[in-house]
């Protein structure tokens, strides 16, 4: 079997080895538009701050691929496939057959008019290796940026920044930080620490142009309030890569439509990660691209198509540190208050234990320490009685209670 993989991020390596792992005879050409091997993008903002040189987040050497016969093709894109004659052709002129393609082509920075209207320099998009090595080299020569965003990935950016001396300005249309992440209280409790480490937050705001004459000099928002800086850093969300995917017809909504099994409307063509849609896409989750680059490999390499499995999404996680603060959301966070659940606030210390109408906990955040963590993860899923989630509303919470938790019958 023949097996072309167009994308070399974390859902497209996935899916390299899984296949292998699941058929050693097949032949697999991964194609990578990057001229990096692939890399831990979420490790990015330590290339930023120069925590982490870029060689040192690679996630596989050279060898990894020579031992797995995985042939890897840097600096090349898939640009035409024939899915009638099965034919693929890169952008270099590779020209092969397939038997099962898999299209991991990710996503693109989303730039907001502001930052795609300015030509001059003094613009960063923060989504790629070479990205992060550009901002660090600006940030050498600016003492103010503008950073659209405030994701995790853009939040950890803006430390780097402002641990190499800058004051950074954050615009963020919703009412809070880390919208997806925290609930209102976590967020403003983490807006107060973050705010004593030179962040400015913007909230409910939006960028309506950049100015300068030869290079970024300032952004001013659509309130008509201005703010004078040097560069404008940019992680405000991502689009979906689904060129390849419209070329051959596929259907395409707010990514690559799969079914349960991955596949697209073109049986033996495939998709996985950020440029593909599934119910519980949620895109630029490392997590979530890695568990459907596995799903999806397994499946490809399946020459009966009766031996595939449905895909089973992961868990929703996200894990964030910076400036020393922790902050884990796992599951429902359920930020509208709509579920039962037990809060607790003490000092920088703040969590959240959300259940499910039937009393399953199906969701926790907690902001400013790991402690519970472990205890919390481990019950997901399990039968909170009512005195339990009472005392979880209270300081001093003895976690290894949860362990006694059980699943429901």
């Amino acid at each position: 079997m023949n097996i072309v993989i167009a994308g070399a991020g974390i859902a497209g390596l996935s899916a390299a080895e899984a296949a292998r792992s699941h058929d050693p005879k097949a032949g697999i050409v991964l194609f990578s538009a990057e001229r990096q091997r692939p890399y831990y993008r979420p490790r990015l903002p330590q290339v930023v701050s120069g925590e982490v040189s870029p060689d040192q987040i690679y996630v596989h050497p050279e060898e990894w691929f020579r031992e797995r016969s995985i042939e890897f093709r840097l600096g090349e894109s898939l640009i035409e496939v024939n899915p009638e004659s099965r034919l693929a052709r890169g952008s270099l002129g590779s020209r092969l057959s397939y038997d099962r393609l898999l299209i991991a082509t990710g996503a693109a920075p989303f730039l907001p008019d502001a930052a795609r209207n300015f030509k001059l320099p003094g613009v960063y998009p923060l989504r790629t290796l070479l990205d992060a090595t550009d901002l660090r080299h600006a940030a050498r020569k600016a003492r103010t940026a503008v950073l659209l965003g405030s994701g995790l990935l853009g939040l950890e950016a803006g430390h780097a920044l402002t641990e190499a001396g800058l004051t950074v300005h954050v615009l963020e249309m919703s009412d809070r930080v880390l919208p997806f992440q925290t609930t209102p209280r976590s967020s403003a409790k983490l807006r107060k620490i973050l705010e004593a480490k030179s962040f400015i937050f913007h909230l409910e705001a939006e960028a309506e142009r950049a100015e300068g004459a030869e290079r970024l000099e300032r952004v001013v928002l659509k309130s008509g309030a201005g703010i004078n800086c040097e560069l404008l850093a940019v992680s405000a969300g991502i689009v979906p890569e689904v060129s390849l995917a419209s070329a051959l017809g596929l259907k395409t909504e707010r990514g690559i439509v799969v079914d349960q099994f991955l596949e697209t409307t073109s049986p033996g063509v495939y998709a996985a990660g950020d440029c593909a849609q599934t119910p519980d896409r949620r895109g630029g989750m490392w997590i979530i691209a890695r568990a459907e680059g596995l799903a999806a490999g397994f499946n490809i390499a399946q020459a009966d198509p009766a031996a595939r499995k449905p895909y089973a999404p992961p868990r929703p996680t996200a894990v964030l540190k910076v400036a020393g603060v922790d902050l884990t959301a796992v599951g429902n966070i359920d930020p509208e208050g709509k579920l039962p659940a037990a809060e607790c606030e003490e000092g920088d210390v703040y969590r959240k234990v959300v259940l499910s109408p039937a009393g399953l906990l199906i969701g926790f955040t907690v902001l400013g320490t790991r402690n519970g963590v472990a205890e919390l993860t481990g019950a997901m899923g399990k039968a909170v009685p009512g005195d339990v989630l009472e005392a979880l509303s209270e300081p001093g919470f003895d976690f290894s209670r949860l362990r006694d938790l059980r699943l429901p019958d």
